[in-house]
């Protein structure tokens, strides 16, 4: 399998501690960790424009958005899945940011992430969770992310998993997302900026990332 970097919106440490997830607490025990700072980029097309390297942030959802002008997608050559950038979504996998159904979305990326792994890097993004924190009882969302996370991750030896903010709070979000992945944060003793996210992903699939 190919690397994948995984973005899902409004994962919170916070959260996933309280709610005891197995899958997740075995990756805050066994991998690489660290917190995602976000002041300021806190809506999906903007936080993610800056983990895909784009030169030019939106101040909204984009309409028409080419793959090959991505500079993470042309530098890593990954496929897109469910990627925030666009309503709806961009990539292999695309559902509406405010409808989608996050049983029918962790299933159908779940798939596509397994599917495309097999030859190419993925981009994959869970863009439904963040609607229903606001909805639904907190420790089930997590509990089906954890289980959606135990079947993915498992299949792969080499991937990023992060939030690029945390949870809903007060008409914003948390200034602090996850990070947990197979090789190190950038710096040791920083947090993660979203575009070392990226940086950093371009540096695995080439082979170059320092374990």
């Amino acid at each position: 399998m190919k690397p994948i970097l995984l973005g899902i919106d409004s994962l919170s440490y916070s959260s996933f501690l309280k709610c005891n997830p197995r899958v997740l607490g075995t990756l805050f025990g066994s991998t690489y960790r660290g917190v995602v700072v976000n002041k300021d980029s806190k809506k999906p097309f903007t936080a993610w424009a800056k983990v895909l390297g784009m030169k030019e942030i939106p101040q909204s959802f984009l309409n028409d958005l080419k793959t090959e002008s991505i500079p993470l997608i042309e530098q890593t050559k990954a496929i897109p899945i469910n990627i925030p950038i666009t309503n709806p979504s961009m990539g292999e996998v695309s559902f509406s940011i405010t409808e989608a159904d996050l049983d029918e979305e962790l299933k159908a990326v779940g798939d596509a992430i397994l599917e495309n792994a097999k030859n190419r890097p993925v981009i994959a993004s869970i863009i439904s969770f963040e609607v229903m924190l606001s909805k639904s009882e907190k420790c089930g969302l997590y509990s089906k992310i954890d289980s959606f996370l135990g079947k993915v991750l498992s299949k792969v030896d080499d991937f990023i998993l992060f939030s690029p903010y945390g949870e809903p709070k007060g008409g914003s979000v948390e200034d602090y997302g996850v990070f947990l992945a197979s090789v190190p944060r950038p710096s040791e003793h920083e947090t993660v900026k979203l575009e070392e996210i990226g940086s950093l992903f371009n540096k695995l699939v080439k082979g170059e990332a320092f374990y």
